[in-house]
């Protein structure tokens, strides 16, 4: 028999467990987590396919900009010559929604009035355009990649698949895996650097 601290040892863990079935458990375990993983990955993928399915499906009426998984429809070009860059000050509207596959699906989260009003739903910020420095405060990946280069008067739409959002957790009402889909509009920018 083997000695271990120099006691005999039997080949059983604590409690009486045989080595054989943790390696068992622990394999089981690994697997199940492995499984669960490729299953997220598979949903993202289908979620980004049907993003691009639905930007594809709007024609050609409106310009695109992908950036580091994040699609940013215009839905009306800015007309200021200030486009957003790291360092800025940004005032912008917003209405977040849960991407539905196509469109707008339940709305999650706004500062704009009418939206507040028609969704029934307290705004967390309070009402009125909100203001950040962009590129210091912390933001969803997904929707600081689809702000970059907005310009003043901008209307868009920021799309992005959970991996870009808040992935596999819940946050408030948003459920796990969601992917997401912002209604912006850019009030003003300031260049906090010369």
């Amino acid at each position: 028999m083997m000695k271990v601290l120099g006691k005999p040892w039997d080949g059983k863990l604590w409690g009486g467990l045989p080595w054989g079935r943790l390696l068992g458990v622990l394999l089981i375990a690994g697997l199940a987590a492995s499984c669960a993983k490729e299953d997220k990955d598979i949903e993202i993928a289908n979620q980004e396919t049907k993003i691009d399915n639905y930007i594809n499906n709007l024609g050609d009426a409106y310009e695109v900009v992908r950036k580091d998984g994040s699609n940013r429809v215009i839905v009306t070009a800015g007309t200021g010559s200030q486009t957003l860059e790291e360092g800025d000050s940004l005032y912008y509207y917003y209405s977040g929604y849960i991407f539905s596959g196509n469109g707008k699906g339940a709305i999650f989260v706004t500062n704009r009035k009418e939206d507040a009003e028609q969704f029934n739903i307290e705004p967390l910020q309070g009402l009125g355009p909100a203001k950040i420095k962009y590129g210091s405060e912390p933001m969803v990946r997904g929707l600081q990649s689809g702000l970059y280069g907005v310009k003043e008067g901008e209307n868009c739409y920021i799309i992005f698949s959970a991996k870009y959002g808040y992935y596999d957790s819940v946050v408030g009402v948003v459920p796990s895996l969601s992917p997401l889909f912002y209604d912006i509009i850019i009030d003003k920018i300031i260049k906090n650097r010369e």
